[in-house]
């Protein structure tokens, strides 16, 4: 009876330990924050499903085979952290695999060092799972190595402030020289487990902290030259919005140039009395001069993002084309967005057509676009007119639209883009008259 208990307390502990770690090791590697709740039910579900799993191969598969229990143990504990991961905190399946990939890379060097410590003070290795106090130790071991290994990689923010392409890019070679840390812990247990006495063992055991620094640095050496690269991908992105804005001002300085000869047009014009061609002249001109108030206010905008600068200017176009006013309000510095630009200006572009197709159809004509930077915040307000009330509820389920049959993917597609971030929200309103969406991206 007293050995089925610690049977229970110990297996219990474990996966106690890896329910927390491995939600603790996603906030850290994504940078980001889950609520508590969220954390609680994770924890549960998990440390039912990997009990299970660890009873029945611990009680069952054990008299079969320990090799079979062992893989069985270990693959199918793997697998159902990342499905879990994957249902609880809405992570990309390749994410939810790299972070089960570094914990158990954590786990494996909290393991090397907990078999030299025992081995350190004369405990046999098979005695630490015979033994119910070796059996916590080693837990507690293992599970304070791993948490040493996070907070560190917290304090060092090393997964952090990066965008989301460079981010991949880092990925790569942390793994590259977290395995070639980790190859090294495993070649010299095997080493030193063969060959050592035991001033041989006090001496690894002091070398394990100086692998752990030396993978730490290389891990922060890592992300500084990342950061460098993305802040010279910041520099080419900032020469792009030059260009742009190089191309606004010349458009201007056209118009205003030309403005001795379209007064001159004008007074041909009256002097003939050639009405119909004066009007026609007229709307013409009037066009021009909305766009180039438009791109005046543009380039007095503090919009440092090219991406969003060119979409904004060729929606304007478009709300033009179907006789819409589309106007832009800016409040602070509009520069980098943490969000894939790609996405974003797509999740953009979708807010804006709908609001300029839904505002074509109205009797205002109108839609209005207000960007607030507030602090670490920016906020996107796309605010349009309607002829008829939006039914919220529906208006992001796959084929649903106002506009007609097979139109309705647009927002679905928005929705599961934004589903990828945690930084995002997207805040829906609708009345009689008017709708209004807010796209709102924390850094």
């Amino acid at each position: 009876m007293q050995g089925y208990l610690y049977f229970i307390i110990s297996n219990l502990a474990t996966v106690i330990g890896t329910a927390f770690l491995t939600a603790f090791t996603a906030e850290i590697i994504y940078n980001t924050r889950f609520r508590v709740r969220l954390i609680a039910g994770y924890a549960l579900i998990c440390i039912f499903v990997l009990g299970l799993i660890v009873t029945f191969s611990d009680c069952v598969l054990i008299e079969v085979s320990s090799n079979l229990a062992m893989t069985f143990r270990t693959v199918f504990c793997a697998v159902a952290i990342v499905i879990l991961l994957k249902c609880f905190f809405k992570l990309k399946l390749v994410n939810c695999v790299t972070c089960e990939f570094f914990f158990s890379l954590f786990l494996a060097i909290g393991n090397v060092i907990m078999s030299l410590t025992f081995k350190t003070f004369g405990v046999d290795a098979n005695n630490i799972k015979t033994s119910f106090p070796n059996n916590i130790i080693a837990v507690v071991i293992i599970n304070s190595v791993v948490v040493i290994i996070l907070a560190i990689i917290k304090s060092f923010r090393l997964f952090s402030s990066l965008n989301t392409e460079i981010k991949a890019k880092a990925y790569k070679t942390n793994i590259i020289y977290i395995s070639l840390v980790f190859a090294i812990l495993i070649l010299n247990f095997n080493y030193y487990e063969k060959y050592a006495k035991f001033t041989d063992s006090v001496t690894i055991i002091i070398s394990m902290p100086l692998l752990i620094v030396f993978l730490m640095l290389s891990l922060f050496n890592t992300n500084t030259f990342f950061k460098l690269e993305a802040k010279s991908q910041e520099l080419e992105y900032q020469l792009f919005y030059n260009r742009v804005l190089d191309s606004i001002i010349k458009d201007l300085r056209r118009f205003k140039h030309n403005y001795n000869n379209i007064l001159s047009v004008f007074g041909g014009y009256i002097k003939t009395k050639k009405w119909d061609e004066l009007e026609r002249y007229y709307t013409q001109i009037c066009g021009d001069i909305s766009k180039v108030s438009f791109l005046d206010n543009l380039a007095m905008a503090n919009i440092k993002n090219a991406g969003i600068l060119w979409l904004i200017m060729g929606k304007y176009e478009h709300a033009k084309e179907v006789e819409v006013d589309f106007r832009v309000v800016t409040e602070g510095v509009v520069g980098e967005i943490d969000m894939k630009m790609s996405e974003f200006c797509e999740v953009l572009g979708i807010l804006l057509d709908n609001a300029i197709e839904a505002a074509k159809a109205s009797e205002r004509k109108i839609v209005e676009l207000f960007i607030r930077r507030i602090d670490e915040n920016i906020s996107f307000v796309i605010e349009n007119a309607v002829s008829e009330k939006v039914d919220v509820a529906k208006l992001y389920e796959e084929g649903y639209s106002t506009k007609g049959k097979d139109r309705g993917l647009g927002l679905y597609i928005l929705k599961r883009i934004i589903s990828k971030y945690r930084n995002v929200i997207l805040n829906t309103q609708a009345e009689e008259s008017r709708f209004r969406q807010e796209l709102i991206i924390s850094s």
